[in-house]
């Protein structure tokens, strides 16, 4: 598995321990939760719930079990008492079993009473015996309402949870090492990190073929994708969400801007924000400041490609239905470079964190000034700019961000014993070089 170290790590210790382990594994649509699991458990029970209703899947579920224990096919299980008395007798003759309840979302939709009814037989039975049972699930909202909430009758029971994100820029490239730098991050601006996406690109060597064979074409299952996430999560009132959505990644940022392009009534916005930010779809940017903010926020897509499918494909379907592929890509390419530049923000931040140790980073805006990073580590203060442009950066760049990084400063109202400089380029430099605080990074290095 690509980039998936700790979380392997983490399961695996929590299987090895002596003591009943309920644990929660979720995450978005795609992220690899059940590829995880399968790799890591490969003996486990694996019970995949879908919208079945309880008596067939309470049939489903019992087959692996009937299976494992070695009895006779056609075994009458009429309901879930019946089931969890059969899985406690597979649970007491093998040890340290593992459990994997995968879509676990789905159960609880159908059949409301089976949280309670999970909740007594973990109490009473399975919390005493050395069994791990994961609950794995994708629809991130109602996971969390069902499995980590106060109210749910499964609160206060895991004994671990684990919100599975997708990979970073650096694990990524394990899928599409065969691009060239520049084409890697194109890539990722599309896919995020997302692995089945990653797959999908891995066997080219170009981005634009890429993009149009895999998301430009008719019959991919990337075309709708976004579309589907979003009904998802989102059952009743997905228009709402959508619109909001496509709203967003037109560069309408504010919520006063939000709410009078899509029509939303401004007293009902932040319900549906609240909603998405929940998601983990919208991220919500305050200016770097090491107080409280006081500015307006600004609202992002946080998943890379629903930034681009809503910026991109979904009001132009009919283009890729139409086999007009080549056209729309025609349209899309020039515009690839502006979109990308918030993925190449979003992979220098990140190489700053896990290169250089910052520990916290951020934007910064203020009337018409902004600062593409700024970052504390103790006493070190730097500032970034990220340059995903097709000209080499020059003196002038530097010259804007220091005069930029002394108006922060100043808002900031401390002084550091050391600023120190970053620009991140994608084409290189021009009569610029390295100084003691001026750090001069090439995308190539950002991809090693």
């Amino acid at each position: 598995m690509i980039g998936r170290e700790k979380e392997t790590t983490w399961l695996l210790e929590k299987s090895r321990n002596k003591s009943a382990e309920l644990l929660v594994l979720y995450g978005r649509r795609r992220v690899g939760k059940t590829y995880l699991l399968e790799n890591t458990f490969p003996d486990a029970i694996f019970l995949t719930a879908d919208l079945s209703n309880t008596p067939g899947l309470v049939r489903r579920f019992t087959e692996p079990v009937v299976a494992r224990l070695g009895l006779p096919e056609g075994i009458s299980v009429s309901g879930w008492d019946d089931f969890f008395g059969l899985l406690q007798r597979l649970v007491t003759e093998k040890d340290n079993l593992v459990i994997v309840w995968d879509e676990f979302q789905y159960i609880p939709r159908r059949d409301p009473a089976f949280l309670s009814i999970f909740q007594r037989w973990w109490d009473s039975v399975f919390s005493k015996i050395p069994v791990t049972m994961v609950l794995c699930g994708s629809l991130i909202g109602m996971m969390e309402r069902i499995a980590l909430s106060q109210k749910s009758p499964l609160y206060g029971r895991r004994t671990g949870q684990y919100h599975l994100r997708p990979l970073d820029f650096s694990s990524a490239q394990g899928f599409i090492g065969k691009m060239s730098p520049e084409d890697r991050v194109l890539t990722w601006s599309v896919t995020g990190g997302i692995p089945l996406y990653l797959r999908h690109f891995s066997g080219f060597d170009s981005f634009d073929r890429a993009l149009l064979e895999k998301v430009l074409s008719p019959g991919e299952f990337l075309v709708e994708e976004g579309r589907f996430l979003v009904l998802e999560e989102f059952k009743k009132d997905p228009t709402t969400y959508l619109t909001i959505l496509r709203t967003i990644a037109a560069g309408k940022t504010r919520s006063a801007e939000i709410a009078q392009l899509s029509g939303i009534l401004h007293q009902n916005l932040p319900t549906y924000l609240r909603n998405l930010l929940n998601l983990h779809l919208v991220k919500k940017e305050f200016p770097f400041s090491l107080k409280r903010p006081k500015k307006t926020p600004l609202y992002f897509i946080d998943d890379e490609y629903l930034r681009f499918y809503f910026r991109f494909i979904s009001t132009a379907k009919e283009f890729i239905y139409r086999e007009r592929g080549e056209d729309l890509l025609e349209e899309i390419r020039p515009k690839m470079a502006d979109h990308a530049s918030m993925t190449f923000e979003k992979i220098c931040k990140s190489w700053l964190e896990n290169t250089k140790g910052f520990d916290r980073t951020g934007r910064w805006w203020d009337k018409n000034e902004e600062i593409d990073i700024a970052a504390v580590k103790g006493d070190l203060f730097a500032t970034a700019e990220c340059k995903f442009t097709s000209q080499p950066v020059g003196p002038a760049v530097y010259r804007n961000l220091l005069k930029k990084t002394a108006l922060l400063q100043e808002s900031l109202g401390q002084d550091f014993t050391k600023v120190e400089s970053y620009i991140f380029s994608r084409c290189g430099f021009r009569n610029l070089k390295p100084q003691v605080d001026l750090h001069l990074v090439h995308l190539e290095e950002l991809c090693r």
